[in-house]
């Protein structure tokens, strides 16, 4: 995305990826001007390839405010993607032009369409949470598509339903693999800024949003993409990220989310598919989403930026044995009686209750040798893995299926 600023009789014009943003009156200019060389041109461009591979590269020139570097990725082609016109667009990833106070911004754009995502901490991390504060926000905004509301508001209003779905999208994969312990809250807003209408947006918004945290001092551990995938049955052909005129005729609409080494989220529908062609369908999306984890983990190591871990909450020195110890059989237990989440959850609540006494003895917090957040994280840890136990053993379900 691009300032530009145009004279047209007197006044400046301003524009970002062709919507107009700003219009004022310079004084003392008047009749038709050429146009004004674009902001990012009053320093040296050259742009240097730092990284080149057989399907991206990496470039950097110095196009940002005031001379500053622009980091530049680009995804020239993917495994299983067309080579037409509709297809053949790469993926345009950079960052160091715009949000550049965010603790990690970047804009992606393919084709027509573009994307800004930013990822944002605040400077210390909170007390007494015994959970992420991850919020993730997605807006595809009127101005995209160059239209305004028609109604009497003509600001954009409350999400609509297929926003509030595209930030569970984005939230799913990332949310696991930012590191145990991180208190501080974090926020992810992404943002259409322009949109072609060729394909859908969630796949991009995923990538762009994991981008911005991966290249920031976030401690998300791995980089995280998404691909969709929708599939021609009368030739019996998958296809990777199609078209709305592929999709009309498709018989599977599949985004899939991970990382390099494994799939973390499906989301979609099919006509009655086979379990062979659905498995078909995720390793085919999969694959596209290596290629860009690895382009995105290249594109991190050449930002720099380190990780924050030093204010990583850790769990005091022994609590979780003890917990171990006072509740494995109880919490089995529990898992036995089967039923659903309503009849299970009075039961995990007061085993809760019981531990925090059993650890706490009743003290007062300030004076407690474990804090209660701690306790809870702990006992939260011992529900995972012995649900996990019961499920890798018995091939069933805490609910008895």
């Amino acid at each position: 995305v691009t300032l530009n600023e145009h004279l047209i009789n007197g006044f400046q014009i301003s524009r970002i990826g062709g919507l107009t943003t700003s219009l004022r009156k310079i004084s003392g200019v008047s009749g038709h001007s050429n146009t004004i060389k674009d902001r990012t041109t009053r320093f040296s461009t050259a742009t240097t390839t730092l990284k080149e591979s057989s399907y991206f590269s990496i470039e950097k020139d110095n196009s940002g405010p005031g001379g500053g570097d622009v980091h530049r990725l680009i995804i020239h082609s993917l495994p299983g993607q067309k080579e037409d016109e509709e297809h053949g667009h790469p993926i345009v990833i950079e960052t160091g032009k715009i949000g550049r106070q965010a603790a990690g911004a970047v804009t992606l754009t393919r084709g027509e369409t573009v994307l800004y995502a930013t990822a944002a901490r605040d400077e210390s991390p909170k007390d007494n949470l015994d959970f992420l504060p991850l919020s993730v926000e997605h807006q595809e905004r009127f101005s995209s598509v160059g239209m305004t509301s028609g109604g009497y508001n003509k600001r954009d209003g409350r999400p609509a339903e297929h926003e509030v779905l595209t930030c569970r999208l984005i939230d799913r994969p990332i949310r696991p693999l930012i590191a145990d312990g991180w208190r501080h809250e974090t926020q992810l807003l992404s943002w259409v800024l322009s949109y072609d209408g060729t394909r859908s947006c969630d796949p991009l918004a995923i990538i762009s949003s994991a981008t911005a945290l991966f290249i920031s001092d976030i401690p998300l551990t791995k980089a995280v993409a998404a691909a969709m995938v929708g599939y021609d049955s009368e030739n019996d052909q998958l296809i990777l990220n199609p078209t709305h005129k592929e999709m009309e005729k498709s018989d599977l609409q599949l985004i899939v989310a991970g990382t390099k080494d494994a799939v973390l989220m499906i989301e979609g529908a099919a006509e009655f598919l086979s379990e062979e062609t659905m498995a078909r369908a995720v390793k085919f999306g999969h694959e596209a989403i290596q290629a860009v984890c690895k382009a995105v983990e290249e594109f991190g190591e050449v930002i720099g930026i380190e990780k924050k871990f030093d204010t990583l909450k850790t769990a005091p020195e022994g609590l979780q044995e003890r917990v171990d110890e006072l509740m494995t059989e109880k919490v089995d237990a529990m898992y036995a009686l089967g039923g659903t989440k309503t009849t299970q959850g009075p039961v995990k609540k007061e085993l809760q209750e019981e531990l925090v006494v059993a650890l706490n003895g009743g003290q007062d917090p300030d004076e407690a040798e474990f804090s209660t957040s701690d306790i809870k994280n702990a006992f939260k840890d011992l529900l995972c893995r012995r649900m996990f136990h019961l499920a890798s053993t018995t091939g069933k379900r805490c609910d008895g299926r």
